[in-house]
């Protein structure tokens, strides 16, 4: 496994539109190899989440996990390690949660962001099975950035205040 590099705010990759992942290509474990190292990335950089354009490849694809002793600091729950390609969301509900997000391409700061509290996602598994599920509370933020990112988004495009953002170490 390897450390991919992370794309930092102001790279273009990160406002592109990613492309589609063909669902042969992952069928057959072509990405197999790329899934392990984004999230060996993820766990080196401490994040619960990663997506293609993050690590320089405009793809529609997302690593997730939320590991024990960050779900205790956070106060969440744990979730599994996961992979979701060609991802699309809807709310499941009308319910939104403003709460802190950070980024690993906007890295020392963070900001209070308004985001759905349940959310229905679509998308591929890295076996290449559909899948159709509806995730709230922490993951469903995390599902929700990631998947802006796929899309070119990132989360200080949907802060409604700025003036929380800030930086989230003491140097």
């Amino acid at each position: 496994m390897a450390i991919l590099k992370v794309s930092r705010l102001g790279h273009p990759v990160l406002r592109e539109k990613a492309s589609d992942v063909e669902l042969k290509d992952i069928k057959a474990g072509k990405f197999r190899t790329l899934i392990d190292d984004m999230v060996e990335t993820m766990h080196a950089y401490e994040g619960v989440g990663l997506a293609g354009p993050q690590v320089h490849l405009p793809l529609r694809v997302f690593v997730f996990e939320v590991q024990e002793r960050v779900a205790k600091r956070r106060g969440v729950k744990s979730v599994g390690a996961g992979a979701i390609f060609n991802a699309t969301y809807e709310p499941a509900g009308t319910d939104r949660i403003t709460d802190w997000e950070g980024c690993l391409s906007v890295p020392f700061l963070g900001g209070e962001t308004p985001r759905y509290r349940r959310i229905r996602v679509r998308g591929i598994d890295h076996d290449g099975e559909a899948i159709d599920v509806e995730v709230e509370d922490f993951t469903a933020r995390i599902f929700q950035h990631e998947i802006d990112h796929t899309d070119g988004h990132i989360y200080i495009d949907r802060m409604s205040d700025l003036r929380t953002l800030g930086y989230t170490i003491v140097l």
